[in-house]
């Protein structure tokens, strides 16, 4: 095994990132996919390298979670400060023993880029890779390296410990935004365009923060919001039931920015998460009305903060939309997390009456991750339980994951709910949750999230998963 010079310096800063063996996320998700795409590799990882391990923190493509470090490719990623790669794997006798190379999926090629802290301690890599020989271009390279810098931004975000916030360089929304648009050339080419983009502050100092703030207002003004949509299956008969409606901001110079940057910060000010969730649910509507849903029976869930939980106009502007669309109320579902019912249990659970009565279901969003108290499951008006993917990810590796998941569905039946598990990422995992007697599944296994013209196209041949 390849040891660097500053090997027990490098452990101690991967272990201050406090994010080994932590749960999945969206965002490191989103970026790996991004990643796959514009290189087009079947495999995208983000990789945490520890003492004796490569541990996967986002996986596309792969089903387990960790390889040995010894003969891995990012064992020599994290000694470069740039680009590693191989052409091909079964030509180079370093990786003839890699797990990954001599069993399933047979890599053949390999690139990656190094995570590295704001200290210069490389923790891990970005990486795709590919069953066939191939070399990745000027252009893919680049972004490969673009989508890395933005890994560590995020995990600075994410562990703020970890320092990582001022070697990220370029603007996290200015990185992805221009990519996620069509065809793997235009990523590409709309991700280059960024590196002429000028970089905002250091967002971990938070101007971010402010930069966002300010133009939360005008982006809702000038119609810089969309929706896109992810594909929820009935596990018994593998038939699409509906879809998850997704937020995405597209500015029009940094192009798309990540939920998970303007929802925390719209959420401070409750007249701009009233507009935005307005926005979500008339876009939501109106495309569900355009394009045969609700002919065909599918539903639509939308997601409500902790905010507009509190707001006791809610339901007569919800009824209001549904209402000038002529759109089926039994055909909304409405997603709340579990922290929601933290702030005034008593006027939450009013709204949501409210809205049973107008007939729309309810839904907990993520659940077992935030407030979890089975007070409110007696108390309030659910239909719907969704487990976190937290849960969901090592449900076949790992006995307590399976455990929990196994009971929380013969709770949500006895108490008349159905449940759909989040993140579902495998073939094996849907029919895990299959035999235990789970309702519905989401997540990339059946589709990603993806525009309503898209979906469109994606129905047409996937009405079954």
């Amino acid at each position: 095994m390849v040891v660097p010079n500053n090997e027990s310096e490098r452990i101690e800063a991967l272990h201050r990132c406090n994010i080994l063996d932590s749960a999945p996320e969206d965002a490191f998700d989103e970026l790996a996919l991004l990643a796959a795409q514009i290189c087009g590799s079947p495999i995208a990882l983000i990789t945490l390298v520890d003492a004796n391990r490569q541990w996967f923190k986002s996986k596309l493509g792969l089903t387990v979670d960790q390889i040995p470090r010894e003969s891995s490719f990012c064992e020599y990623t994290i000694q470069r400060p740039g680009l590693f790669a191989i052409r091909d794997a079964l030509e180079d006798g370093r990786f003839s023993n890699n797990p990954l190379v001599s069993a399933e999926p047979k890599i053949r090629s390999y690139a990656g880029v190094p995570l590295i802290t704001s200290e210069g301690f490389a923790v891990g890599t970005l990486c795709v890779m590919s069953p066939v020989p191939k070399l990745l271009s000027k252009d893919q390279i680049k972004a490969l390296e673009i989508l890395g810098r933005q890994v560590s931004r995020w995990i600075a975000l994410r562990h703020p410990s970890s320092r990582m916030g001022a070697a990220a360089g370029v603007h996290a929304s200015a990185m992805i935004g221009k990519s996620e648009r069509a065809g793997q050339a235009s990523h590409t080419n709309r991700l280059m365009q960024t590196l002429t983009t000028p970089p905002l502050e250091n967002p971990a100092a938070g101007s971010s923060r402010a930069f966002l703030l300010k133009r939360l207002a005008l982006a809702l003004r000038h119609d810089e919001f969309t929706v896109h949509f992810q594909p929820k299956i009935e596990l018994a008969s593998r038939q699409v039931t509906g879809f998850e409606a997704l937020v995405r901001w597209i500015h029009p110079e940094l192009g798309l920015i990540l939920p998970q940057e303007f929802i925390p910060i719209a959420e401070e000010e409750a007249s701009q998460i009233e507009s935005l969730t307005l926005c979500v649910l008339k876009q939501t509507v109106q495309q569900a009305c355009a394009r045969g849903w609700v002919e065909r029976g599918l539903q639509v869930a939308v997601n409500l903060s902790a905010a507009s939980l509190q707001d006791g106009r809610l339901p007569g502007q919800i009824m209001g939309i549904l209402e000038s669309w002529k759109f089926p109320a039994r055909l909304l579902i409405l997603e709340i997390t579990e922290s929601a019912f933290m702030y005034d249990f008593s006027r939450a659970r009013a709204t949501l009456n409210r809205l049973r009565e107008i007939g729309v279901s309810l839904s907990v969003d993520d659940y077992g991750t935030g407030y979890s108290s089975l007070a409110y499951l007696k108390e309030l008006p659910l239909q719907e339980l969704k487990i976190d993917r937290v849960f969901v990810t090592n449900i076949q590796r790992r006995e307590r994951d399976f455990a929990i998941v196994r009971a929380t569905v013969e709770l949500a039946h006895k108490l008349g709910m159905t449940v759909v598990a989040e993140g579902v990422e495998d073939m094996a995992t849907l029919e895990t949750l299959d035999g235990i007697g789970c309702d519905a599944a989401q997540g990339y296994a059946i589709a990603r999230p993806m525009r309503a013209e898209e979906l469109s196209e994606w129905l047409g041949t996937h009405c079954r998963v």
